[in-house]
């Protein structure tokens, strides 16, 4: 089911992140002989039972475009494909103008709206530093995600289908006072998006609120499910902030010396509530599992 829709019914929606199958990149021609052998199959069948047991409490199933320069994940359109007919449920998978050029993600979107799937992520995706190993290099054909939308949109005139793709759209709250970006995201609505999806959620509920007031304001229409993001412990909240700049409140990363992962998943619990509570301003989250969708069950308790 679209997701547009589940909004439009006023319906609080849950989307629970699952990884793709993924396998390290062998490089070195001379040992590719003794490389070991991955089953993929056992992968899928792993990801399969994964979904089965927290689908209870998801709407839908995100599929990122993981930037790995180290593994080559199978594509998020592919596997939502399989996994849809498998378990049943919706899928979004995510397309990143970072990975491709415009023929190959035209082909990509033509072939989703074949399969049946009725939701997808578009994204500029984070470019690969310099350094690794060029392996992997940066596209960007297009250089905005709106001219993208519009692409597509034009794409499915030509297609026969039921209904258009529900598409969804990063965005960043914390820059909701820079007018550049406001105007960036009215081009984003104009151009054909349904849904916005924030980054992730570490401010008071307050504060994050006042941005998405903020937006409002500005004239920013579209729905907005927000991010949810589990950190394992004290480092990992360190390493999301040098990487990422994340501001996380210096008392809960003083609890997250000592409870670890619970005090992480405890964080998102309480944010999952706060938001579940304010369906005023909230239409949904999505629950970041880092690959262990379990996680999400935590989450949601």
């Amino acid at each position: 089911m679209r997701l547009s829709e589940l909004v439009r019914e006023d319906n609080f929606v849950r989307i629970v992140e699952v990884f793709p199958p993924g396998f390290p990149i062998s490089t070195n021609s001379k040992k590719n002989g003794n490389a070991p052998k991955y089953d993929l199959s056992a992968r899928f069948e792993q990801l399969a039972d994964a979904v089965s047991r927290v689908e209870s409490i998801a709407d839908a199933f995100s599929i990122p475009e993981l930037r790995d320069g180290l593994r080559i994940h199978l594509s998020s359109v592919g596997i939502a494909n399989e996994l849809r007919r498998r378990t049943g449920n919706d899928f979004v998978p995510t397309l990143t103008l970072r990975d491709s050029n415009l023929q190959s993600l035209l082909g990509t979107i033509s072939f989703a709206i074949f399969a049946g799937i009725e939701n997808l992520l578009l994204v500029r995706g984070d470019p690969f530093p310099p350094g690794n190993g060029g392996i992997s290099k940066n596209v960007y054909e297009l250089k905005k995600l709106s001219s993208f939308v519009e692409t597509v949109r034009t794409l499915e005139k030509s297609i026969s289908s039921e209904h258009q793709l529900c598409i969804l759209s990063p965005v960043n709250l914390l820059r909701s006072d820079n007018p550049k970006y406001i105007a960036t995201l009215k081009e984003r609505e104009i151009s054909g998006i349904d849904i916005f999806l924030a980054e992730q959620m570490f401010e008071n509920l307050e504060s994050y609120l006042a941005r998405i007031k903020r937006l409002r304001k500005f004239g920013i229409s579209k729905p907005i499910i927000h991010t949810l993001f589990p950190l394992k412990n004290y480092e990992d909240a360190v390493s999301c902030h040098q990487r990422f700049g994340w501001q996380i409140p210096e008392r809960e990363l003083l609890e997250l010396r000592t409870g670890g992962p619970g005090y992480g998943l405890e964080m998102a619990r309480r944010r999952y509530r706060w938001l579940l509570e304010s369906r005023d301003l909230v239409e949904g989250v999505c629950i970041s599992t880092r690959g262990n969708p379990v996680v999400a069950r935590f989450v949601t308790a």
